[in-house]
């Protein structure tokens, strides 16, 4: 590895550095080409610029909808469970059911594999009116109803306060976690005050920092717990099916285990479970357990084999506009640099007849070309973020990622743009296409004969 290092360190040390006497050109002299002829660097900086910023901005979607980012830090180590229950008298009917707390408590909470498992009603995920009964405002507010292990898979910034305990959720005390714009916008400077909804009082024991509506696994304006005194049951639903709720659980998985250790350890606890109802029930009844890791789940794969194929039927279209984005002005450029290399061919046959190296000139060339695509890259950077900002005031987006409630924005955080895998992705971007428009075309002119190139304006 440090003789990688050094290799690399060496290669862009002789890359820039211009040798004393020597006809190469460094760093210095890349520049002054490039203020030689202005309208040719403004239109490679500029095609490059909007080739990786349309790259970049498919690249920022995927992103968002699939990388550990803030605060879904946990995405590549969650799995969505699901389960259907089948009636032998019903078959072609199944109920489409979460689970109780049962369930979390008894079964996924104790396996070996499982870190953290968490529920969410989404029958109380809804729109409520919050308001301060000391003044006549009022908002609709989307909110999470969930336990205190919510807080455990998310890392949601606390600015004030503290998640609802474990105690404080199973005694279904009204509680709740807020969002800063809800505190602000009803003067909760901190943890300790209070909110209503459904003219019901709820004590605010912590203040979270907004989550963007683009995340929306965890963006709400509210979070507090469900009720557990509240007996739930779904039509046709037995006293016996005791897993059997409207809850959905999420599960995060230890380290080093994976979704099919997960898989091999229910097995028998489901076929446990199984056996326990039809040996209460008055007919035959079959569960089946549904298991998505976050990509699946995400692009709405319902298949309880997570073939690989799948992920490449799904990121196939991606990968097609991001080569079409990139190839298509490269190819253009290459166009670009082959007409100005012939323009200079006369001045590269003074030079290669006054000695100059064909590779001390490819050398130099490179260079140009090497610091107009960085400087595109980095104007196309800047022109994604640009992107994405204005998308995301247009409703269209926003359905994109999540059916619009709440009052929360569909903000980005510095996170969603800046991670090593996107800085990579964007230096790969250029390197590829400096590679296309410049390599190709200034090889072939550089070893075309001294004498032809000199006679190039006669």
């Amino acid at each position: 590895m440090n003789s990688l290092f050094t290799k690399l360190i060496k290669f862009f040390t002789q890359t820039f550095h211009s040798p004393k006497g020597g006809a190469g050109g460094g760093l210095v002299h890349a520049f002054s080409l490039i203020r030689a002829d202005k309208l040719f660097s403004a239109i490679y900086i500029a095609g490059t610029a909007v080739a990786i910023a349309s790259a970049m901005v498919v690249v920022i979607v995927l992103n968002i909808l699939l990388a550990d980012i803030a605060p879904e830090v946990n995405r590549s180590r969650t799995l969505y469970l699901g389960s259907i229950y089948t009636k032998e008298s019903d078959k072609e009917n199944p109920l489409f059911l979460g689970f109780s707390t049962e369930a979390i408590d008894s079964c996924f909470s104790k396996m070996k594999c499982v870190e953290v498992a968490t529920g969410i009603d989404h029958h109380k995920e809804s729109k409520y009116v919050i308001f301060n009964k000391e003044s006549t405002k009022a908002c609709n507010a989307k909110a999470i109803a969930t336990d205190h292990n919510f807080f455990r898979l998310y890392d949601l910034d606390f600015i004030s306060g503290r998640p609802f305990s474990g105690k404080e959720f199973r005694g279904a005390e009204h509680v709740c976690v807020i969002t800063d714009r809800i505190a602000k916008m009803f003067n909760v400077g901190k943890a300790g005050g209070y909110i209503y909804m459904s003219s019901q009082p709820f004590r605010v024991v912590g203040i979270i920092r907004e989550v963007s509506s683009l995340l929306k696994r965890t963006s709400a304006d509210i979070y507090l717990p469900y009720n557990l005194d509240e007996k739930v049951k779904e039509d046709g639903q037995e006293d016996y099916w005791t897993y059997a709720g409207r809850v959905d659980v999420r599960i995060l998985l230890k380290k080093g285990y994976s979704r099919k250790d997960f898989l091999s350890e229910l097995e028998a606890i489901w076929k446990h479970y199984n056996a326990i109802l039809n040996s209460v029930g008055n007919e035959k009844v079959e569960c089946e357990m549904k298991v998505m890791s976050h990509f699946f789940e995400q692009v709405n794969f319902y298949t309880s084999d997570e073939d690989f194929s799948y992920k490449i039927i799904f990121m196939l279209p991606f990968t097609l506009l991001i080569l079409i984005f990139l190839f298509l002005p490269a190819i253009n450029l290459s166009g670009l640099v082959t007409n100005r290399m012939e323009a200079r061919r006369p001045e590269m046959g003074i030079r290669k007849a006054f000695g100059a190296k064909q590779r001390t000139l490819l050398k130099e060339v490179i260079n140009e070309n090497l610091v107009l695509t960085l400087c595109g890259g980095a104007a196309g950077w800047v022109l994604s973020c640009l992107y994405i900002s204005l998308a995301c005031q247009s409703n269209s987006l926003k359905l994109f990622f999540v059916d619009r409630r709440g009052i929360c924005e569909a903000n980005l955080d510095m996170d969603m743009f800046f991670t090593p895998t996107l800085f990579l992705v964007c230096f790969l971007c250029c390197a590829v296409l400096n590679m296309m428009a410049a390599f190709i075309p200034t090889w072939r002119s550089l070893r075309k004969p001294i004498v032809e190139s000199l006679n190039q304006n006669r």
